[in-house]
């Protein structure tokens, strides 16, 4: 039986993706025969065989908390270049691209870290090993920004970020267990108490108004953080003028945590 190179047959059998996602899913492990997984684009394969390519959405949960907001807050992508700080493997950059960026500017402390299928994405600014905190300018402006920091607060960071972008709006996921306050010796890392999260939030929204980075909406992230930390997201302002009323923002999340918990 003649057999060819995986990469050229699922060129054959998928042809409405580009190469470059095609290369990249066979590298990332999305690509199997016959139940095993092949990551060699040039592995042989019989020309007839089944190819089953798992393609997921976003390349990694991220993304999934992003979509959310997007949606939920008609919040203008399409067309924009928006920054991307804390990149990580890209699940927010990924989502962007896929609502219509027009470029993201993936931002990270750390190296070799964003997803392959996005590293070599020319819409994509990859910017690795760089602290968005020492991140004086961008040129050009991006629009607006999103920001997942981790072991950090947004406290300080979401003003900097702010000041980063022309519109001065961020998206920012808030992670409740960097923002605890001289926690316990004991303390796991997971915020479990839903009326204690909603305790650091309003904390944390007042100490980021004290910053000039105004809360104007919150919701909860529909999927939890690895350990189960129930994250939120922010839309920030550093506009003044758009600043909401804190009791109306901390009343929507107390009925939306009655979703699924007690506050």
């Amino acid at each position: 039986m003649k057999k060819i190179r995986i990469f050229a047959k699922i060129q054959k059998d998928f042809p409405q993706y580009s190469e470059k996602e095609l290369y990249a899913a066979i590298l990332c492990g999305e690509v199997a025969v016959l139940g095993e997984t092949i990551r060699d684009p040039k592995s042989l394969v019989p020309e007839d065989v089944e190819v089953c390519l798992k393609k997921k959405k976003y390349v990694s949960r991220g993304g999934f908390k992003l979509e959310k907001v997007l949606d939920l807050w008609s919040l203008p992508v399409r067309g924009r270049r928006i920054l991307d700080a804390g990149s990580s493997t890209g699940g927010f950059t990924d989502c962007l691209l896929q609502k219509g960026a027009l470029s993201v500017y993936a931002v990270d402390v750390g190296y070799n870290q964003l997803d392959y299928s996005l590293r070599t994405n020319p819409a994509v600014i990859v910017m690795e090993r760089t602290n968005i905190m020492s991140v004086d300018s961008l040129d050009p402006r991006p629009s607006w920004a999103v920001a997942d920091l981790s072991f950090r607060s947004l406290r300080s960071a979401a003003s900097h970020i702010l000041g980063l972008t022309e519109d001065s709006r961020l998206i920012a996921l808030m992670k409740p267990q960097f923002e605890v306050k001289d926690p316990d010796e004991d303390f796991d890392g997971i915020v479990r108490n839903p009326q204690e999260i909603i305790d650091i939030t309003e904390m944390v929204i007042r100490e980021m108004s004290d910053e000039g980075a105004f809360v104007t909406k919150a919701a909860l992230s529909p999927v939890t953080g690895r350990k189960g930390n129930q994250e939120l997201l922010f839309d920030v302002s550093g506009k003044e003028s758009e600043l909401v009323d804190l009791e109306q923002i901390i009343s929507s999340l107390k009925e939306e945590f009655k979703i699924h918990k007690t506050v």
